[in-house]
């Protein structure tokens, strides 16, 4: 009897059951090396269960060995601490086809884009727009407004709802809640904060409308989330930000005496006819976005519909090397193309930590600084995945 007993649990698994042990698997393999991933498994259905299971299929054929270079921190529905409190970032608690969106861990590339943010020259976003694409737990995001002195700063990723449900989440619990409300749920132990009043009125209510509590929250921790599908519609984001009576004169003078610039082409992408640089971004981050080429195109779309066009607008880009390195070139010749427009310059190579790394961060920035790009083809699987390519793209 026993034996049959053993032989039932192992053996009638129910399908959600295998379908999450599968997970488990694509999950820590990925986290060891992302290259493993080839664009043909991808399915454009992110939200299909069926997808995720074709995905999964694909990616367990193509599992190596690995080393011992981490690409990505942090595990599915559990918390990244920032800096010992700076930020608290829960992960977002996917399943299903969604899980190849990879929005539930902070990747090295965000890490490094938070650095660059902290120190405040090469990014300085000092009163600067910012808006982050495929922000996943909003690292680099919500560290531009805790740290970066930002005007203003716009969260976006997949409209998947376990995404940006978590977005929201990390927005409400760093930027709006206050230290009250979290000493009540730190006393209760088991209160989270989804389920207190403030959150419910807050974060809650839809669908969103101009004057809502919501609305003015986001205007005061000058933050907000927007769920955004690359290529799609901009105006949400456009929206969000704060209006000014300087943006709009200068907005009715360009109309009176035909001074504007016309119809720029991130406007035309995006269908719209806006040249008022005062209520576009400064700044768009991208941290560890490139890693499917079929992407590249409809990203590049709506940063262009966001970004101003007068010269000024930058966009910000690390991105592991575990993407590959011409998946990444694929990005950069299609951005610098005519159909783009944009110019672009490497700005560094990072050799991240291994395990057990005995060096010291300034041992391992010398190494860095003789790297040259030719020097990345010929990279193996461990070296790919302890490299981050930073790189600057401006009209």
């Amino acid at each position: 009897m026993a034996t049959k007993k053993t032989v039932a649990k192992t053996f009638t698994r129910t399908p959600e059951q295998q379908e999450l042990d599968r997970l488990k698997r694509l999950e820590r393999t990925l986290k060891r090396d992302p290259t493993s991933i080839s664009s043909s498994t991808l399915d454009s259905n992110a939200t299909s269960s069926s997808s995720g299971r074709d995905f999964l299929d694909g990616f367990e054929q193509s599992i190596g060995l690995f080393g011992d270079s981490q690409v990505a921190n942090g595990e599915a529905g559990q918390i990244f601490d920032y800096q010992h409190g700076v930020l608290q970032l829960h992960l977002a608690n996917v399943a299903g086809g969604v899980v190849k969106l990879m929005s539930h861990y902070v990747w090295n590339a965000a890490l490094v884009m938070a650095e660059y943010i902290e120190a405040g020259d090469v990014v300085d976003v000092r009163g600067k727009r910012v808006i982050e694409f495929g922000a996943g737990a909003a690292l680099p995001g919500l560290l531009c407004i805790k740290r970066g002195g930002a005007q203003f700063v716009t969260l976006t990723d997949y409209p998947d709802p376990a995404i940006v449900q978590n977005l929201e989440r990390n927005w409400f619990e760093n930027l709006v809640e206050t230290q009250e409300d979290k000493n009540i749920r730190r006393i209760s132990g088991n209160l989270a904060s989804m389920d207190t009043a403030s959150y419910k009125d807050i974060v809650t209510p839809a669908p969103f409308v101009k004057g809502c509590r919501r609305d003015y929250e986001e205007q005061r921790v000058k933050c907000a989330v927007r769920g955004h599908a690359w290529g799609g519609s901009v105006q949400e984001m456009l929206d969000c930000l704060p209006s000014s009576s300087a943006s709009e004169t200068a907005a009715s003078t360009e109309a009176e005496t035909g001074t504007g610039t016309g119809t720029s082409t991130g406007a035309a992408l995006a269908g719209t006819t806006t040249t008022n640089n005062d209520q576009r971004y400064d700044w768009i981050l991208l941290a560890d976005t490139l890693w499917v080429s079929e992407g590249h195109a409809d990203l590049l779309k709506s940063c262009l519909a966001v970004l101003r066009d007068d010269g000024h607008g930058k966009i910000f880009v690390c991105c592991g090397l575990h993407s590959g390195y011409n998946t990444v070139q694929r990005f950069l010749q299609l951005a610098t193309s005519p159909v783009f427009g944009l110019q672009s310059r490497l700005v560094e190579i990072r050799r991240m930590p291994v395990w057990g790394e005995t060096r010291s961060a300034e041992e391992l920035r010398r190494e860095s600084e003789l790297l040259r790009e030719e020097d990345l083809k010929r990279f193996e699987t461990e070296d790919r995945n302890r490299t981050v390519l930073v790189y600057e793209l401006w009209r």
